[in-house]
């Protein structure tokens, strides 16, 4: 007997203003998936993450969250569920660390009810899980952007949820925050999160993702191993490059597709 997926789209597709953004996507993610979604810049990666994440609503389809159509769920039920993680997180408002992982807790917490001891030593773990215990009394502006982006891989943590969406998590960071980002993450799958992310880095997924789905032009045109999906037809079509190992662990190689001219990175 299969299992019923985790999360999942199912036909999906979504339209605005008579231009179609994503069309017939049917993907899912069973618990303790660890998933990369790339392709090119305008391919539908971050339109399929909100569908996901149910903070838009598909046009056609359906997205399906534990078996039921997400917008059965209320706000709170799917925040008890899944952890939606924006691109752009940027904030200057004045709020310490231990204030902003607590924001993850008020999906529990409903209207002007106060955190109790159970909440105040989720927001300890989540903030130890991600070391940021040092930094609890820091407010956000102060923070690098390394910093910042563990503050809210922290405030999902708190939230509990299984499933971690995240929409292009490193695209900001330096190469060594970006490593620790993705270690981080690393750790979190292992430890039993179901993790989809939008990644504009290749390398990255090269090195830490079992699995990769590609996007092109609103289609899901390739989905399995990170790996074969990365050096595939599909994925050579779509960033005109191709794209090999180069022999070391986490080493890869690109490759341009373009007449009368051949570069290497």
């Amino acid at each position: 007997m299969s299992r019923v997926p985790l999360l999942c789209a199912d036909d999906a597709g979504y339209a605005i203003h008579g231009r179609s953004l994503l069309s017939d996507i049917s993907v899912s993610f069973q618990a303790g998936d660890f998933a990369a979604v790339v392709g090119p810049n305008g391919s539908g990666k971050t339109t399929l993450l909100r569908l996901l994440a149910g903070v838009r609503r598909a046009t056609s389809g359906t997205i399906l969250l534990e078996g039921g159509p997400i917008q059965a769920f209320s706000r709170p039920e799917i925040a008890c569920r899944l952890s939606y993680l924006p691109q752009n997180t940027w904030t200057d408002f004045d709020v310490s660390v231990a204030d902003a992982v607590g924001m993850g807790r008020l999906p529990y917490l409903g209207a002007w009810r106060a955190m109790r001891k159970e909440d105040f030593e989720a927001v300890e773990a989540a903030m130890q899980r991600v070391g940021l215990a040092h930094l609890a009394s820091r407010t956000l502006p102060t923070l690098s952007g390394g910093e910042r982006q563990r503050v809210f891989i922290a405030r999902a943590l708190a939230q509990g949820s299984a499933i971690f969406v995240l929409d292009e998590p490193t695209s900001a960071l330096d190469v060594g925050h970006q490593l620790e980002l993705m270690e981080i993450l690393a750790g979190l799958h292992a430890g039993g999160k179901t993790i989809i992310a939008a990644m504009h880095d290749l390398r990255l997924v090269w090195r830490f993702f079992p699995r990769a789905i590609l996007l092109d032009r609103g289609r899901a045109t390739a989905d399995g191993p990170a790996r074969q999906v990365l050096t595939g037809e599909a994925t050579r079509t779509a960033f005109q490059v191709t794209i090999a190992s180069g022999g070391e662990e986490g080493e890869v190689r690109f490759s341009r597709i373009k007449t009368g001219m051949r570069s290497e990175e």
